[in-house]
């Protein structure tokens, strides 16, 4: 299976989803990260330099989660004014033929994460899925899918790491509190989770995604799929708990 991620800056897949990247590579899934803009305007630096700099934290927490990486290098900030944007990020979904997209929520804070959202949509059309990954602290999210990231938390940190020019302190801690709160939601107080909103598409078999989950959980994924497919969000673990 074949997952591509598109997403904004050059440490948003690392804060968002790395758990769940590391999770779906020790699954023997392959995994793309695609990083639209050059992150040149993620500092007071110089623009150049920055972009440079940040490419090769990129690179070196690409490394940390043994995912493919491809660099966009649009210019940073810009996203929602670009024309050429959306046709190079659907030239590299049709290249790539991945079985699900990851992108951005549509209505993020950030209109660069916005744009991603809009492109990916354009680019997966009918050819993936699509799940939206959980904001910055949650804001406005209701997620219908989850990811225990438990025994991946500290890959994910060391990814976050890799991006020294950008305080990865403080998104470590945020991705702590954060995986907390999700995880506490699906009952496993403690550990450690990702969220996601699942678009509607035909039959993805989503439930070969999850690791690990337990069997209690797993017999919930084949309802979630019928509930997204009639766009009806359905917090997945949560409701098979408390039945």
């Amino acid at each position: 299976m074949h997952i591509a991620l598109i997403v904004a800056h050059p440490d948003d897949a690392d804060i968002y989803c790395g758990g769940s990247v590391a999770a779906w590579r020790s699954m023997g899934s392959e995994v793309t990260i695609m990083i639209a803009t050059d992150g040149a305007r993620g500092g007071n630096f110089d623009p150049e330099k920055l972009a440079q700099l940040r490419a090769t934290e990129a690179t070196a927490a690409a490394e940390v989660l043994d995912a493919n990486l491809i660099q966009l290098n649009f210019p940073d900030g810009e996203l929602a004014q670009s024309e050429e944007f959306a046709s190079r990020l659907t030239a590299e979904v049709v290249r790539l033929k991945p079985d699900l997209l990851v992108a951005h929520a549509p209505n993020d804070y950030h209109a660069d994460h916005r744009a991603v959202s809009a492109g990916a949509l354009i680019a997966a059309s009918f050819r993936a899925p699509v799940l939206w990954v959980d904001p910055m602290m949650g804001n406005d999210f209701l997620p219908n899918y989850y990811v225990d990231i438990t025994p991946f938390q500290d890959l994910k940190e060391r990814a976050i790491l890799c991006h020294n020019s950008q305080r990865p302190e403080h998104f470590v801690e945020m991705s702590r509190v954060q995986g907390h709160f999700r995880s506490a939601q699906c009952g496993q107080l403690g550990g450690f989770a990702e969220a996601f909103a699942m678009i509607p598409f035909t039959h993805l078999q989503i439930s070969v995604l999850c690791f690990p989950l337990p069997l209690r959980f797993s017999r919930l994924l084949s309802k979630a799929l019928a509930d997204a497919d009639a766009q009806k969000p359905v917090p997945v673990f949560l409701e098979k708990i408390h039945r």
